[in-house]
């Protein structure tokens, strides 16, 4: 496997999501993040401030996406520098690199294509009928509807 690096500009990023110069590095985020509490491999302190300022790696980008947006860390913040803010930001420029997890843009396209995020089965629908649900079915007006704002807010993908 081919690792490409691309460089990105790290100016843009923090204009977008200023706060992330107030930035200390104390640690006080990553004491009530859930994911830091539970997933021994992520280190928000890391994924936050390299990002931004040491790294240059597109598996750099890739770790924020284990950010759950519970948005304690800007709760508990005593600089104000929003993480979660800055997260939402590389997650979009990770995504917009092509560099999200596969499962994101699987996700997306099943949204655009269908309005919902799940595989209708005819599983699903018997069990809906079951407990007295009406059945679902993808719905082409929504669906039109979502791929015109994903194409004025520049998330419309290639296929859809």
């Amino acid at each position: 496997m081919e690792i490409i690096k691309i460089k990105y500009n790290k100016d843009n990023i923090i204009k977008q999501s200023e706060e992330v110069e107030r930035c200390f590095k104390c640690s006080a985020c990553s004491i009530f993040c859930p994911v830091t509490l539970n997933v021994s491999k992520y280190d928000i302190e890391n994924a936050f401030i390299s990002q931004l300022f040491g790294s240059d790696e597109p598996t750099a980008l890739k770790n924020v996406w284990m950010c759950s947006a519970c948005e304690k860390c800007i709760l508990v913040c005593p600089q104000d520098a929003e993480p979660a803010e800055v997260f939402n930001n590389l997650k979009r420029l990770s995504y917009q690199k092509g560099l999200a997890p596969a499962g994101v843009y699987a996700i997306t396209k099943q949204v655009l294509n269908t309005g919902l995020a799940y595989d209708i089965s005819a599983k699903i629908n018997a069990d809906r009928k079951k407990i007295g649900l009406k059945e679902l079915s993808s719905n082409e007006n929504v669906s039109k509807e979502l791929k015109i704002i994903a194409e004025k807010t520049g998330l419309k993908m290639e296929g859809n």
